[in-house]
């Protein structure tokens, strides 16, 4: 990959913020750089942030992945910044604890790829990713940044599913994912320390708090495996083909 631009963007309190751009596909293209970023959650930016977004960034659209809403704190909402809804669960929460049955669920698993493969074979999950997907293909929404809380789960899967489309090949985008790792225990630290979300990780196993590869790894062959190609997943379950020229028309120089 070409490095244009560092992938990895520091912020004074928004983790986890990196450039998807910069990979080489098999076709010989690029993904564009300065296009599409993923994230951890955004509620704590300070205004030094958000000034950098707007004015070295030049944000225009955020995904936010996440499956409650929390309002931005902060100068968000004074630079006009288009914000998506577009929560990626499979089940109600209530007080964002999870349901016992799926936290058993996760604790009969091995790693993160099993439960990712559990979540987009749910028909509501694979249509909120196809929405995810339409709103990245439109150019008119870029710059754009989609994050979840961690930006390792729903923002793994959503960079996988579309690095994987424009066909940036699989050792890049199990990097990618990887790149994650790092920053895990400064998030674990950050949501132990609030009152609201002290409480999220302490059923959860293990592995769940980690960006290990072969998670990654696991999500992709697997889908490979059974529908010949992300792409293929995508289309088996609505996709209109056009998504596919679409994106490759947004990002790919």
């Amino acid at each position: 990959m070409d490095y244009f631009y560092p992938r990895q963007i520091d912020f004074e309190a928004i983790l986890n913020f990196r450039d998807l751009g910069g990979y080489k596909t098999r076709s010989g293209k690029m993904v564009a750089w300065r296009r599409l970023f993923r994230s951890a959650e955004m509620y704590h930016m300070t205004i030094k942030d958000m000034k950098f977004l707007e004015e070295e960034i030049g944000i225009h659209s955020i995904i936010d992945l996440r499956n409650y809403n929390l309002e931005f704190i902060g100068p968000i909402n004074k630079i006009g910044v288009k914000y998506y809804s577009v929560p990626l669960f499979i089940f109600p929460v209530s007080q964002e604890v999870r349901p016992i049955k799926e936290i058993d669920l996760y604790k009969s698993f091995t790693n993160s790829g099993e439960i990712y493969l559990h979540r987009i074979r749910q028909k509501e999950y694979i249509q909120k990713i196809i929405e995810a997907l339409e709103i990245i293909a439109e150019p008119k929404n870029y710059p754009l940044v989609f994050h979840c809380n961690a930006g390792k789960d729903r923002s793994g899967i959503i960079a996988a599913i579309v690095l994987s489309i424009l066909g940036v090949e699989d050792d890049d985008i199990i990097k990618d994912y990887a790149m994650t790792e790092p920053i895990m225990e400064e998030f674990i630290n950050r949501w132990n320390n609030d009152p609201k979300t002290a409480d999220v990780h302490k059923n959860l196993p293990e592995y769940q708090l980690h960006a290990y590869p072969e998670s990654m790894a696991l999500f992709l062959t697997t889908l490979q495996r059974e529908y010949g190609s992300i792409r293929g997943f995508i289309k088996e379950n609505g996709a209109e083909k056009s998504l596919f020229s679409k994106l490759e028309k947004t990002l790919l120089i």
